[in-house]
């Protein structure tokens, strides 16, 4: 869990959903608004992703 709460990228990706939400109180509900959400999942699951792939690659080097 570690990984994911220091990793600066998933600290910035998440940090973003303060913009995205403030836009979401001003902007009208349609689909643009879906798509921003929908673009904000998938920056986040990347993330973490590469949280994880950062992890593992630190186990698999020789010490």
């Amino acid at each position: 869990m570690r990984k994911y709460v220091l990793n600066f990228t998933v600290i910035s990706a998440i940090a973003g959903a303060f913009t995205l939400i403030r836009t979401s109180k001003a902007a009208p509900r349609d689909w643009r608004l879906a798509l921003l959400w929908i673009g904000w999942l998938v920056t986040v699951a990347n993330a973490v992703a590469q949280a994880s792939e950062q992890a593992e690659q630190k186990k698999k080097l020789p010490r």
